[in-house]
């Protein structure tokens, strides 16, 4: 007597032809949760924000303090990273992508109702660009001592710049008055235009004279204002390049300028509160170094310097001789388990001061022999991604990092920057052969799941991922249109697709949780329990030799709710209806009665319909030679006949709907369903 039972349900291997899967694979497996060897439904995504935003979200992130919870969205690629500083009361943050590489924090970001990021700072510190004047005055000692000055900026978040030029080598009486003058102000965030020339409309670039350029770098981002004539020039843009007192943007134009012009930064310098330290030499026997003698305002340009070198001999030495700002063109923030920052640009790979984001000095780069494509941690490895093969850089210290830089010798590039997610056990990316994990091992994990024609056929140039649960959540494009698949690493064969089309998806390092966007909107994903997903699930191509007709079945399945399910769903009933009834008091149910409401069909209007109370549906489908032969709504576990005046050798199991079944049997007899 032929039976055949299907439990441990799992997900899809593409590779396999549909006769060769596993009894408990699948040809389709669309919206199922299969974690726990149950066929389940997933849970409804939970609208938890609706941000101000012009275009689809595609970065995001939540911002929580004092148990209030805001979020900010941008329109392109961004990377945020937490500042790994103690005492982080001010829930401050870094993030590339969005123009220069810049700085906020909660009060500042989230400042009115949006869009957020509502304010930042230029990340990192501009250092002083003019070398203070020493002029020596009075004095009665007979001793004679030679002294240079160098002067910082320190920003209200304690952040100091790189060094001025020092000043020249004065000498003079160890008891004279040393005076200092010419010291820079802070750096202006805005200013004015006095001219604007455009090269031939077919280069595209016009190069605009600004009253000053200090603390402006290439890439950086500037907004004009008030321009007379070349109105074209009212926006803002990325810098090109800077020469003298001009900046030279990308625009293609027709315009002449006429007069006028306001110019402001984008991200500005964190100027208000802004301090200067200043420092001179002092001989010692283990060399010459500069000590700490005082802080002053910022705008304050004089200083007269009677310090001994007594007193300046127990202050600190300078600390940022080397710190400077990162890259403007800077992208991917990650902070490893050690405080050091890291980013890249083209080729090369950089690394801030430990706990310090801050202050990146040169010496710190790294350079690979491929551009680079996206970076990810793993611990205290930094994992590059390229254009060909990936490398590791391993290290406690930036001051080392470069000995540990490793090429893998696999040639096996990053097809997209948004399909990188870090693992517990690694980083994982989208190759063309399959998805990459770099780890202790270096492999390609899907490779027993597609071939690599059939992992083409998914797009992994247009994958958003992430990870949740040491799981692989990504979007991709196909067909016009945007779906979801999940890979499970740790279970073999537990691949699945979900109905969902997403324009972002980001995990929550800090609660774990997974976020998706949807319609310029914000969901957190199953977070609505009491709504289930109808899914879909069709079991391999059984074979049977001779042809045979089943004549019986049986679903073991679970048709009640969870209380927490139950109450979710009762929820979500009475937020429709008070929705529905708000509509219905302000008069706006009638949707031909506004055009501007939007489109319906006739008769239609704006109220949400109500969703089921209850969860209970489940239907079960018999296939043979690939036609449909049966089709039930199964509402209990009791076994149920199947129509007989057919054999065949081959059926297939089609399951639908949102129950949990833990089990399918099928059987020639009634009976035959007890040896299955």
């Amino acid at each position: 007597m032929t039976a055949f039972r299907i439990a441990g349900f799992s997900g899809l291997v593409p590779r396999l032809a549909k006769q060769l899967l596993a009894p408990n694979q699948a040809q389709v497996a669309t919206n199922c949760n299969l974690t726990s060897g149950d066929l389940r439904p997933r849970s409804g995504p939970l609208l938890v924000f609706a941000p101000v935003i012009n275009g689809d979200i595609k970065s995001m992130f939540r911002m929580e303090k004092d148990g209030n919870e805001k979020w900010l969205a941008w329109n392109r690629d961004v990377d945020v990273a937490r500042s790994p500083i103690a005492g982080n009361t001010s829930r401050r943050f870094y993030y590339t992508g969005d123009g220069e590489p810049r700085a906020s924090e909660y009060d500042l970001a989230t400042a009115g109702i949006g869009p957020y990021p509502a304010g930042c700072y230029v990340l990192g510190v501009t250092p002083p660009i003019t070398k203070p004047t020493v002029t020596p005055t009075g004095g009665a000692s007979a001793t004679t001592v030679s002294r240079s000055y160098v002067y910082t900026f320190v920003t209200p978040w304690g952040e100091e710049s790189a060094p001025s030029p020092a000043s020249d080598v004065t000498t003079n009486k160890v008891d004279a008055t040393w005076g200092l003058s010419g010291m820079d102000a802070a750096p202006p965030n805005s200013g004015t235009i006095s001219n604007a020339l455009k090269d031939t409309p077919s280069a595209g670039y016009v190069t605009i004279t600004l009253n000053s350029v200090f603390g402006l770098r290439a890439f950086e981002e500037i907004t004009f204002a008030s321009v007379s004539g070349m109105t074209d020039l009212n926006g803002t843009f990325a810098i090109s390049s800077i020469n003298g007192n001009n900046v030279v943007i990308i625009l293609s134009t027709t315009q002449t300028y006429s007069s006028g012009g306001t110019w402001a930064r984008v991200a500005p310098h964190n100027t208000s509160g802004m301090t200067k330290r200043i420092y001179r030499t002092l001989t010692s026997p283990t060399g010459t170094e500069y000590h700490y003698l005082v802080t002053i305002s910022v705008a304050t340009t004089t200083y007269s310097d009677t310090i001994s070198d007594t007193v300046a001999a127990v202050n600190e030495t300078l600390p940022s001789t080397n710190w400077l700002m990162p890259p403007a063109n800077m992208r991917g923030i990650v902070i490893m388990a050690n405080g050091i920052a890291c980013g890249f640009f083209g080729n090369e790979v950089c690394f801030s001061e430990p706990f310090k984001p801050y202050a990146w000095p040169l010496a710190y780069r790294q350079t690979y022999d491929q551009d680079i494509v996206a970076i990810g941690i793993n611990g205290t490895t930094l994992v590059g991604m390229t254009e060909g093969n990936p490398f590791t850089i391993t290290g406690v210290d930036p001051v080392t990092m470069g000995g540990g830089m490793q090429n893998l010798g696999v040639a096996w590039p990053c097809m997209s920057k948004s399909s990188v997610a870090s693992f517990a056990f690694g980083v994982g990316y989208a190759a063309p052969q399959g998805m990459v994990i770099v780890g202790p091992q270096v492999d390609i994990v899907t490779k027993d799941l597609f071939t690599q024609k059939e992992w083409s056929e998914l797009n992994p140039d247009t994958f958003i991922a992430t990870a949740a649960d040491n799981r692989y959540y990504a979007g991709y494009s196909a067909n016009d249109s945007s779906l979801m698949f999940v890979i499970d690493k740790s279970e073999a064969a537990s691949f699945v697709k979900v109905n969902q089309r997403i324009t972002e998806i980001w995990a929550d390092p800090a609660t774990g949780k997974l976020y998706v966007a949807v319609d310029k909107k914000i969901y957190q994903w199953e977070g609505d329990v009491g709504t289930k997903l109808s899914y879909e699930w069709r079991s391999k191509k059984f074979l049977t030799a001779p042809p045979i007709n089943y004549g019986a079945a049986k679903i073991d399945a679970d048709f009640s709710m969870s209380e927490a399910e139950s109450s979710g769903s009762q929820a979500a009933y009475d937020a429709i209806i008070a929705a529905n009834e708000a509509l219905i008091a302000a008069g706006l149910n009638d949707g031909l009665a506004d055009p501007s409401l939007g489109e319906y069909e006739i008769g239609g209007d704006e109220m949400q319909p109500l969703p089921p109370l209850t969860i209970d549906s489940l239907q079960f489908q018999l296939w043979a030679n690939d036609e449909l032969k049966f089709s039930k709504t199964v509402v209990n576990t009791k076994a149920f006949r199947l129509p007989s005046g057919f054999k065949s050798d081959n059926v297939e199991v089609v399951l639908s709907g949102n129950v949990k079944v833990t089990g399918v049997v099928l059987a020639e007899t009634m009976d035959g369903l007890k040896q299955a």
